[in-house]
């Protein structure tokens, strides 16, 4: 699958694949690159030509491991709606600073924040205890930074496909997504975001390249 060796060339560069989810789920396209690339630079790049939520993905295991746990789960104990119309429930474990931010707005902090939980995760890749320690010591909560938690083979968001991504191209779980949403007030629809990856040189994969490899 030429495409598909495209984007994981891509990923494993650092550079920037996009993933359109599908027709009969969220109909959107996110920017997915590896955490550990991101730079003030790119930050601004997404926010130029992405404009939505820039999150931090990891696996629902590493988020546990560090602690965390889905805010559905406690919303859902509240009595609060968490399932949004296209039907999975969100994929939200918390938001995050790292101690090193000023505000934690900033394009160089969110950069900062997004480099450092990918260290947190490599280390939770070999010593679980060991990075829950490295995450309570250096971060904070609430920040700017949403980490988002892939429930693979029982959710197909964006989280999801690019972690299924990440794991084919040999690359740990830790990503950075952000949604495209270009100039209307809707989702870039699939044939702009088409347009708008051959503009830019970036590949493009859509679900179901990926889903058959979860």
């Amino acid at each position: 699958m030429p495409k598909l060796e495209e984007a994981m060339a891509a990923l494993i560069r650092g550079r920037p694949v996009l993933i359109y989810d599908g027709d009969h789920r969220e109909a959107e396209a996110d920017f997915v690159v590896r955490a550990d690339a991101v730079t003030p630079g790119l930050v601004r790049w997404f926010r130029q030509n992405a404009g939505g939520l820039l999150c931090f993905v990891t696996t629902e295991d590493i988020g546990r491991a560090l602690g965390l746990s889905f805010l559905s789960e406690y919303y859902r104990g509240m009595g609060l709606s968490t399932t949004p119309r296209y039907g999975d429930e969100p994929a939200f474990m918390g938001y995050v600073n790292h101690k090193g931010t000023k505000t934690g707005v900033r394009d160089s902090d969110k950069a900062l924040t997004l480099r450092e939980m990918a260290r947190v995760v490599n280390i939770a890749l070999k010593d679980p205890e060991l990075a829950k320690k490295e995450f309570l010591e250096n971060f904070y909560a609430p920040g700017h930074v949403p980490i988002l938690g892939a429930r693979i083979g029982r959710r197909w968001g964006h989280t999801e496909l690019s972690t299924i991504l990440a794991k084919l191209a040999g690359l740990p779980p830790a990503l950075a997504i952000i949604e495209v949403l270009g100039p209307s007030t809707e989702a870039m629809p699939y044939n702009e975001v088409k347009e708008l990856a051959e503009s830019l040189g970036v590949p493009l994969l859509r679900g179901e390249d990926l889903r058959a490899f979860a």
